[in-house]
């Protein structure tokens, strides 16, 4: 039987609770009785306050306790009730009859021959060795001291009682039992009641959370969870709302991935079939479209290849080595082989190498060449006629900056940050016409990324467009 989150934390606070409420309450019994019988023979020892004076009065007229020693039944004498004489009848001249009061309404002594007293009163001398009682030592006795003119002469000792069982005592820890278990009962309830609230309120995110997880399984990635707290709870509905967001946009961008991959494919395949289409009618000669169709054949191979490079990015299998590169001899190398391509465009190229030295970074030399390509075809294809491209390539602390600086046409603000997404461009002048796939940027940013650099997008200067790559130096990392 499976049992759910919300009945366990309830039935975790329930019996946690419980236990605190029995141990509490046994705690509060034991110690309840053990100082209710402390109480009672406190209780006790204040009744033998008289015979505290009546052995005190009985000390100074005999002058010591030598006749307690000599008589073993004259404290029984002094403890038994009666009043004082001075008659012959026995120390102290103590009636001997069972009167309770004597002349001049004097109040009876303590019955301190009962069944309660019985047995458990012992005299002690001051050095609390036993005089008379049935007791040898003061282990388990309440003392109570006898002084005589400012000096200790003896000790009154009870012995503590471990039993009650006066009718008045039982019914008293009777009540106080009955206290405990409706307290224990009061509290048991409100401890039900809090731990239920309480575990309603402790997964009401949850259950919100496993709605989402559900939503999310079935493709609705606009699902979000109200966030009400500020707890951990609070921040991990939070974060289950941007991982949400995350999917939704992930998803936006898988749709527009195969919108765009389809129409990148779609449009040589037209080209192709309608040139094919037209030499088969006979409309165009097959010698002449040879060209037009060998430059679809490309176009649809560069696209493939972009692809595949960007599906090894993604998958972690793209291979870049981390060497020693001359990342500014490489930059001059690019730039020779676009050299007359950019002539042709009307384009003036503008190199800065600064003092001509080396610029040595970490690296792989086929991909930063590969990177450098790619940055001067976006720009070949996009900046206007007579216009011009800056490269420049110089070390600033233990990195290398390659800034690439086009002129106009620009790009918008909210371009910037899109520039480097997959099939991402530009609406006017940078558009599909151009014969760019897309792609050659977003490739630029996996494979810089790759050999531990980082790289961006700016307004240049010139009016156009601005790409700075950061390369680490060699030796400085």
């Amino acid at each position: 039987m499976r049992f759910k989150l919300v009945f366990k934390i309830f039935l975790a606070f329930f019996l946690t609770s419980l236990a605190v409420i029995a141990l509490m309450a046994g705690v509060m019994r034991h110690l309840g009785m053990r100082n209710f019988q402390a109480f009672v023979n406190r209780a006790e020892m204040e009744r033998l306050a008289e015979v505290d004076s009546r052995l005190k009065e009985a000390y100074r007229e005999r002058g010591g306790w030598g006749f307690i020693q000599d008589d073993p039944g004259a404290l029984p004498l002094i403890l038994r009730p009666g009043r004082q004489g001075t008659g012959p009848h026995g120390p102290m001249g103590m009636h001997r009859g069972r009167g309770s009061s004597g002349p001049e309404g004097c109040p009876p002594f303590p019955n301190t021959q009962g069944p309660r007293f019985e047995g458990r009163i012992t005299l002690f001398d001051e050095h609390r060795q036993p005089l008379a009682g049935m007791a040898s030592s003061t282990q388990d006795h309440i003392l109570r001291e006898i002084a005589v003119d400012g000096k200790t002469v003896g000790w009154l000792g009870l012995r503590q009682r471990r039993d009650l069982s006066s009718p008045l005592e039982e019914g008293f820890l009777r009540q106080q039992t009955q206290a405990f278990l409706i307290t224990g009962l009061l509290a048991l309830t409100l401890s039900a009641l809090v731990s239920f609230l309480l575990s309603r309120h402790l997964l009401r995110p949850i259950d919100a959370l496993t709605r989402g997880a559900d939503a999310l399984a079935a493709r609705r990635f606009d699902t979000r969870i109200r966030v009400d707290t500020r707890d951990e709870l609070g921040q991990l509905a939070g974060d289950f709302n941007r991982m949400a967001r995350t999917l939704e946009l992930s998803e936006q961008l898988r749709r527009q991935w195969i919108s765009d991959i389809s129409h990148e494919l779609r449009t040589p395949l037209a080209i192709l079939q309608a040139e094919i289409e037209a030499v088969q009618d006979g409309v165009m000669d097959g010698a002449s479209t040879l060209a037009s169709v060998r430059e679809e054949i490309l176009r649809l191979g560069s696209i493939v290849n972009d692809l595949h490079e960007l599906s090894l990015a993604d998958s972690g299998s793209l291979t870049v080595s981390r060497e020693p590169v001359d990342a500014l001899a490489t930059l001059r190398e690019a730039l020779g082989t676009f050299s007359p391509r950019f002539s042709r465009a009307g384009i003036a190229v503008e190199e800065d190498g600064g003092s001509g030295a080396g610029l040595t970074v970490m690296g792989d030399r086929g991909r930063l060449f590969q990177v450098y390509s790619n940055i001067l075809e976006n720009a070949l294809r996009y900046t206007d006629t007579g216009g011009v491209l800056r490269a420049r390539a110089y070390p600033e602390g233990a990195h290398a900056r390659i800034r690439f600086e086009d002129s106009k046409p620009g790009v918008p603000d909210e371009a910037l940050g899109k520039i480097f997404d997959r099939l991402y461009r530009v609406d006017g002048s940078r558009s599909r016409r151009h014969g760019g796939t897309g792609l050659g940027l977003a490739i630029c940013k996996s494979l810089v990324e790759a050999m531990g650099g980082e790289i961006r997008a700016y307004h240049s200067l010139l009016g156009g467009l601005g790409i700075e790559i950061v390369l680490p130096l060699a030796g400085k990392v």
